[in-house]
């Protein structure tokens, strides 16, 4: 389901199993029944080192909720998780910079966590997983407390992983303009089930979103993306 290369979205109504699936896939949670199946490995029967090498090099996990060291700055929370994979200084400061600048928050890079609005804790956070440069990166609605123009920044800065460094992304998220205009692909969850998936071209339809999730809407090009987009819902 999830390919190289690829930022894949999910997408439910409510809260109905999304997040347990990602913590499946980040193997937080352990599957009752079933595969998981990751670079030709079943990545639910791996256990101790190699369990432990998995999460530390092949895989990143941004949370709905995000936690900052309140002793250290946010560079050196930055550059912690970095050193503790062995990543050179010179390289350190590489990664921090780059993805700082593409996010807006180099000039916090020196203030400790209590300096901070929650936004720039939050876009901090982000930088700290995706400067660990994982071949497979999970956010869990990562963008929920950030105004527009930041959720843009993260997003594209996302699609860019995707399409230019080789990182499967898998993004949960509730927006459907915003899935519509990252995606490559969409899984449509309901009730803890998927029950569609496939490209953007292919679900984002008025047939679809109504069978699904008994959405009535209208579709729309957007202006810029030439994208399809939502551009009016039927009230219930």
């Amino acid at each position: 389901m999830f390919k190289k290369e690829n930022l894949l979205e999910l997408w439910e109504q409510a809260d109905l199993g999304k997040t347990t699936l990602l913590n499946c896939i980040s193997t937080i949670d352990r599957v009752t029944a079933g595969k998981i199946i990751v670079k030709g490995q079943d990545i639910t029967k791996l256990k101790g080192n190699h369990l432990n090498r998995f999460r530390r090099e092949e895989l990143g996990f941004i949370f709905q909720d995000f936690n900052l060291l309140d002793t250290l700055t946010a560079y050196e929370n930055i550059a912690l998780a970095l050193s503790i994979q062995k990543v050179s200084v010179k390289e350190i400061e590489k990664r921090v910079q780059a993805i700082a600048q593409a996010l807006n928050i180099t000039d916090v890079l020196d203030k400790y966590p209590y300096q901070m609005s929650g936004g720039q804790k939050q876009r901090v956070f982000i930088t700290m997983i995706l400067a660990q440069d994982s071949e497979i990166i999970l956010l869990d609605e990562p963008t929920t407390y950030l105004d527009l123009a930041h959720q843009l920044d993260i997003l594209c800065l996302l699609k860019d992983l995707a399409t230019k460094r080789n990182k499967t992304i898998v993004y949960v998220i509730h927006d459907l303009n915003h899935a519509a205009r990252f995606a490559d692909n969409l899984v449509l969850v309901k009730d803890g089930e998927v029950v569609e998936e496939g490209t953007v071209d292919e679900l984002f339809t008025q047939k679809t979103l109504k069978e699904c999730f008994g959405l009535d809407v209208t579709l729309g090009c957007d202006t810029f993306t030439k994208k399809l987009m939502i551009t009016g819902v039927k009230d219930a």
